[in-house]
């Protein structure tokens, strides 16, 4: 008997619309594009969506075809060029092959210069390219805008149920199974998507705790009905700016179009309930300045939500450098600031010179004026590494050439690359041991909680100037539909 032969693929970016840096060829080129046998040999041992569609195909027996596979990392807009180039590929690639059904990974909140809902179109041209018969099964991220055009073209999404992402290996392998029910035609899918009038930010959207602790607990129950075959709790982006931003409820039963819309209008209206939980979270400076004084060992896990790489924010802000020389807090460790500049003169300069430099807010005048300083070059790398876990275990991070730019006592990771710190390698594999510090001081929002939260003595956020934090007034808004929470009143 033959196998089914399966497409996988990746397309993957979440573009906040207010940030400069456009996402071109080469940028996504930078990202690493893999191609045919390599989607599969980058997949392996990692704990990624990719990975599960491989473990799903030596279960069921598929037979897979590999086509490309690029986690872009967050930035601004992507442009037509490399939209088009890109999920050109990838059609090409399904026309070539004759597959049986299709599997992808992709976020949810691509937005493209001539697309808005660049991840619901991409789904329809892939329908359009295979017919109504051939099943395509797709993985979302926990941040995606869920839109009506995705889900009229995919016969299943699935979402992350974590943030962290941890159960993105788990998803995949749901996919494959699902894929596979399919191919036997066990099942008609019915999906209900609910969108309530709300735009939460991330900062409290982790899935450890209420208010989505408490949406995915309903959500899980909801499943062990076996007429329900998945129920996604995506909680939005905000800053991609497009109608579909914010809160989705999407609920898939067999055959039970009905029940599935039940289900969904009810976690809908939880969600709406329990939106005030997704306010606050974040501390003053001063607070922080006073938290730098009570901690007994440390380290005190300090994050700059407003900078955070993977929301599209720059990663040259040097706001928390310049808290953290104020307050005179020493042993500390600073995870990133991207400035190709700063790394190309220490470079020249070379290890265990002094050099003293303009560091940072070069990007645009969003994120903080840039610091001068005087530092010691401590170490110089290829900025490589690969993630310890749990998140993202064993993919190999690329932060370009990197420089540990020891500042007044406090090692600074400076990079060409952007990419938000979530693994404690990201400081080891530099010479940094991070238990040892008192102050560990990262860009981020969310996903730094899986590696950093269980060696901290306290995790604190802070909001300095940039595109990504959780004061939505800052962002000039002008796709999103309105009337919306929390930017209007009840």
């Amino acid at each position: 008997m033959r196998r089914p032969r399966i497409a996988i693929a990746e397309l993957s970016h979440e573009t906040n619309a207010f940030a400069r840096i456009r996402v071109d060829l080469a940028f996504a080129e930078r990202c690493g594009i893999a191609r045919g046998t390599a989607v599969i040999d980058r997949a392996r041992d990692t704990a990624t969506v990719l990975a599960g569609f491989v473990d799903a195909a030596n279960m069921l027996g598929f037979e897979l075809v590999p086509l490309l596979a690029v986690w872009i990392t967050p930035a601004g807009m992507v442009t037509r060029e490399a939209y088009e180039t890109l999920v050109g590929e990838l059609l090409d690639g399904l026309r070539a092959a004759a597959v049986d059904g299709v599997l992808l990974s992709l976020h949810g909140a691509m937005v493209a210069e001539h697309v808005a809902d660049a991840d619901g179109e991409l789904l329809r041209r892939v329908r359009a390219t295979l017919g109504p018969q051939v099943p395509v099964v797709a993985v979302l991220d926990l941040h995606a805008n869920i839109s009506p055009l995705m889900v009229a073209h995919a016969d299943v999404l699935i979402g992350y149920h974590t943030y962290p992402h941890v159960d993105q290996r788990e998803r995949g392998r749901q996919a494959g199974q699902l894929l596979a029910r399919l191919l036997r035609r066990e099942l008609r899918p019915a999906p209900a998507l609910v969108k309530p009038p709300m735009l939460p930010t991330s900062q409290r959207m982790t899935t450890d705790r209420p208010p989505m602790r408490v949406l995915l607990d309903r959500a899980e129950a909801m499943e062990t009905d076996p007429r329900v075959l998945d129920v996604t709790v995506a909680g939005g982006f905000p800053p991609a700016d497009v109608p579909e931003a914010g809160l989705s409820v999407l609920v898939t039963t067999d055959s039970d179009p009905f029940l599935a819309r039940q289900l969904a209008e009810e976690l809908a209206r939880l969600a709406w309930d329990l939106r005030h939980g997704f306010l606050g979270g974040v501390a003053t400076w001063d607070e922080a300045a006073a938290a730098l004084r009570t901690i007994e060992r440390g380290p005190l896990v300090l994050v700059d939500i407003a900078d955070n790489p993977w929301t599209g924010g720059p990663g040259d802000s040097v706001e928390l450098l310049r808290f953290l020389l104020g307050e005179n807090v020493r042993p500390a460790a600073l995870a990133l600031v991207r400035d190709p500049e700063v790394v190309a003169h220490c470079f020249r300069a070379g290890v265990g010179a002094t050099v003293e430099v303009l560091f940072g807010g070069k990007t645009d005048d969003l994120h903080g004026p840039p610091l001068r300083v005087r530092g010691n070059v401590r170490a110089l790398s290829d900025g490589r590494y690969v993630n310890a876990g749990p998140m993202l275990a064993g993919v190999v991070v690329d932060l370009g050439r990197t420089v540990v730019l020891e500042v007044d006592g406090i090692a600074v990771l400076v990079t060409e690359r952007a990419e938000s710190p979530i693994d404690l390698n990201v400081f080891r594999a530099h010479g940094i041991e991070p238990t040892e510090q008192r102050v560990l001081a990262l860009k981020g929002k969310g996903h730094f909680r899986a590696a950093f939260e269980p060696i901290a003595e306290r995790v604190l956020l802070v909001e300095g100037p940039g595109i990504t934090g959780s004061d939505l007034r800052r962002l000039p808004f002008r796709n999103i539909r309105r009337p919306i929470w929390p930017l209007d009143l009840d």
